[in-house]
């Protein structure tokens, strides 16, 4: 037996991504959590609340890297989880509590790599690093979608199988399930927006 159910919004969740992000005025880096990505060929597509400053540094630049993350680093990333590059922070991220940090990448413990084919940095705590340069933007309601071409994987070498195979039993992805960091479906935590039940 099934059961509709109505939802404000409905999140079901994905791999967890720091995308890196740099602002073309000041140069400061910024990272923006992230799940609602997914890739194709060499492609890889996001989406981005409007109001985000990985997004409004998008807008005007034109480079991103994805780094994506291991289990081993949830609590770092929930550290930056609540804040937003966004000086100006929108009412409603507001009443949700989120506060401006400069640096997340101090606040997390995040350690910045220069990027190789793009400017953006990358972060050495995450085993798999995506360069991209953004080829379009599609803005929706309150989002956008945003579509990136593959320029460069860096892979950390302790994950490889050889030189273009990534080991599976030793790359632990860390994964949003609504909104519970899980690892190899192993709960570790939850984000500060988790709504649905758990004992």
């Amino acid at each position: 037996m099934f059961k509709k159910i109505e939802k404000e919004s409905f999140y079901y969740g994905s791999t967890v991504v720091l995308m890196t992000t740099k602002d073309v005025q000041s140069k400061a880096d910024n990272i923006t959590v992230i799940s609602s990505t997914w890739t194709l060929d060499k492609t890889i597509v996001v989406g981005l609340g409007l109001d985000n400053k990985g997004f409004l540094n998008l807008k005007v630049g034109s480079e991103a890297t994805f780094n994506v993350a291991n289990g081993n680093i949830w609590e770092k990333i929930e550290r930056v989880a609540k804040t937003t590059g966004n000086s100006e922070i929108p009412t409603y991220k507001r009443k949700a509590g989120y506060k401006y940090c400069s640096d997340k990448f101090s606040l997390g413990g995040f350690t910045k790599i220069r990027g190789e084919e793009v400017q953006t940095v990358r972060i050495k705590e995450c085993p798999i690093q995506i360069e991209t340069i953004i080829t379009d933007i599609a803005i929706r309601d309150s989002f956008a979608i945003i579509e990136s071409k593959i320029k460069g994987i860096l892979v950390d070498e302790q994950i490889l199988y050889d030189d273009s195979h990534i080991d599976v039993n030793k790359w632990d992805p860390l994964i949003y399930k609504f909104r519970e960091y899980i690892s190899a479906n192993q709960s570790l935590g939850t984000n500060f927006r988790f709504q649905e039940f758990k004992k």
